[in-house]
């Protein structure tokens, strides 16, 4: 059986990219990656790098030992962790996902508390509004709003709570026109979060007596993240789709305009996805418990939520 080591190394260089970016995360040898893993190509007779002075490849066959290689070593993790919960303090390293308008507004103050109240634990944080692959991304757990049903069976998926989203535009767009009927949002321009959709719609629902209404868009700008959008239509290029949290006090101090206030533009479910609860970390336990129980504490009496 071959080395393990030879698995992890083709792992490190894989998810970095190259041996040069993989020996500078590892402190690992350039030389020794390369070896090792001509080694491993020599010993099964495939290839599993394609590899030039300015190219580097990995070819399907890799690839797919890539996602194996993933498994084995989150097994690994898994058996350290159960060690480790031995331990009564929380500590190690935690990899976040979460969109950074959702961390300003929601995750930023619960998650810097938590780690005040545990010293030793790290965090490596990606803020992207992209739905992030937890085992290809070397992802933990990832802080997403969701606005449609689950179709990854293999994730652990906790539903937390559901935010309301409200259609904003600036007094720069609308001149001081004031829009009574939904039917008159197609006058202006939109702007949409989402570069790859082939139907772009706002989903309204009526505050009052429940109404359900589906727009179509022709969108002027669409952005890969929430706070492109924010921008977008903070400066005048249209109306948007946005969570009420995020837009609250530009709202209350005239910066935007809360259009069809008794329109309810979509709601969100704010989710915590990880891949499983097998031999999880007492600091993943703990960290999620303490963001659902803190998530809970923000929505109660709050418009930006509904429970």
């Amino acid at each position: 059986m071959h080395s393990f080591d030879d698995y992890y190394y083709f792992f490190l260089v894989v998810k970095y990219a190259g041996f040069s970016a993989a020996s500078e995360a590892s402190n690992i040898t350039k030389s020794k990656l390369s070896r090792r893993i001509l080694d491993l190509e020599s010993q099964f007779n495939v290839s599993l790098i394609q590899r030039s002075t300015r190219h580097f490849k990995v070819t399907p066959l890799g690839q797919e030992f890539y996602e194996e290689c993933c498994k084995v070593i989150a097994q690994i993790e898994c058996a350290n962790n159960v060690l480790l919960k031995q331990k009564s303090e929380p500590q190690g390293l935690i990899k976040i996902s979460c969109p950074s308008v959702m961390m300003h507004f929601q995750i930023r103050t619960l998650l810097n508390q938590f780690l005040k109240d545990y010293p030793k634990v790290q965090i490596e944080l990606e803020l992207t509004s992209r739905r992030v692959d937890l085992m290809h991304d070397d992802i933990d757990l990832a802080i997403r709003t969701n606005f449609q049903a689950n179709e990854d069976s293999s994730l652990i998926v906790r539903d937390v709570i559901k935010t309301t989203h409200c259609l904003v535009a600036s007094p720069e767009l609308l001149k001081g026109r004031q829009i009574q009927h939904f039917t008159e949002l197609h006058e202006f321009p939109s702007v949409v979060l989402g570069m790859q959709k082939s139907q772009y719609y706002w989903h309204l629902n009526n505050r009052e007596h429940g109404e359900v209404i589906d727009i179509p868009l022709q969108p002027r700008i669409k952005s890969n993240d929430l706070a492109g959008v924010y921008y977008a239509v903070y400066d005048g290029f249209g109306i948007a789709d946005l969570p009420y949290l995020a837009v609250e006090q530009d709202i209350k101090q005239g910066k935007l305009i809360h259009v069809l206030p008794e329109w309810c533009s979509n709601l969100g479910t704010v989710q915590l996805v990880y891949a499983s609860r097998k031999g999880q970390r007492l600091v993943m336990e703990k960290l999620i418990d303490y963001l659902v129980e803190g998530l809970r504490d923000l929505a109660k009496d709050h418009l930006g939520y509904a429970l």
